[in-house]
């Protein structure tokens, strides 16, 4: 794929990524870029402005898949020309929150997450776009299963095409799984079904997604209006401040 911030040499297949283990890029997928002008933020402090692309990958001396999702810092609107001493002025470092998440879950031997298998956080050389500026790997597994939504829409999808009493199954799983991050106090934000996979083999629900992530979320009770609010039920009006707690009239 053609990238705006990524060289062909950094995410075509066939290319290797040296981290704690060696990888090779299978594929290059999303690419996302943030960019801020040096105006916005706190006077002084502009955020970050920075790019990410997500590339499957394969262990190079094994068999293991894994996404890897990399960040780096690009210069601020409207300073992409200027000479390198004056965008190395805006170097930041970075620790993704996908990165803090998966760490933690991982060492929580989380069973339906995602496990962190690789990360490296390093700085752009002189030549880079911002010098000195953030340059982070986050290489996470690949869980077995459906994906249960796409990020065009739930209607159509995984989950709605299961048999009801199966759908039923899915949704316990997700409230305990939810629960449990809830506890552990990370979240991805705005999940929706394409942050849900399903195992049947193993009968696992898995919970993706942790690009924009939460990690410092407060323990929450449970509601139904998080399943609707997920994608994992439907009703004729969003739950809202005067909602009595019925379901009645919710498709299941």
């Amino acid at each position: 794929m053609l990238s705006h911030w990524f060289a062909e040499s950094e995410i075509r297949p066939g290319v290797t990524i040296q981290l704690n283990q060696t990888w090779t890029v299978l594929e290059a997928c999303t690419e996302h870029i943030s960019q801020y002008s040096k105006d916005q933020g706190s006077p002084g402090h502009p955020p970050a402005s920075d790019a990410t692309i997500r590339l499957i990958c394969e262990q190079t001396d094994g068999n293991i898949k894994s996404h890897i999702r990399i960040y780096k810092q690009i210069p601020a609107a409207g300073t992409e020309a200027e000479p390198a001493a004056v965008r190395a002025k805006q170097a930041k470092p970075c620790e993704p929150d996908e990165l803090i998440a998966l760490r933690a879950l991982t060492n929580k031997r989380s069973s339906f997450t995602p496990r962190l298998l690789d990360s490296k956080n390093t700085t752009q050389g002189d030549s880079g776009f911002v010098p000195g500026g953030f340059l982070v790997y986050v290489a996470w597994e690949v869980v077995a299963g459906e994906q249960l939504g796409t990020e065009g829409g739930d209607e159509d999808c995984g989950f709605w095409r299961m048999e009801k009493d199966r759908r039923e199954i899915v949704r316990e799983h997700f409230k305990n799984n939810f629960l449990q991050l809830s506890k552990w106090g990370y979240m991805p934000l705005g999940g929706r079904l394409s942050n849900l996979v399903w195992d049947g083999e193993s009968s696992t629900l898995f919970i993706v997604g942790f690009y924009m992530a939460t990690t410092n979320m407060k323990k929450k009770k449970w509601s139904p209006a998080v399943w609707f609010a997920w994608g994992l039920a439907k009703c004729p009006r969003p739950p809202g401040p005067d909602w009595d707690g019925s379901t009645s009239d919710w498709e299941w």
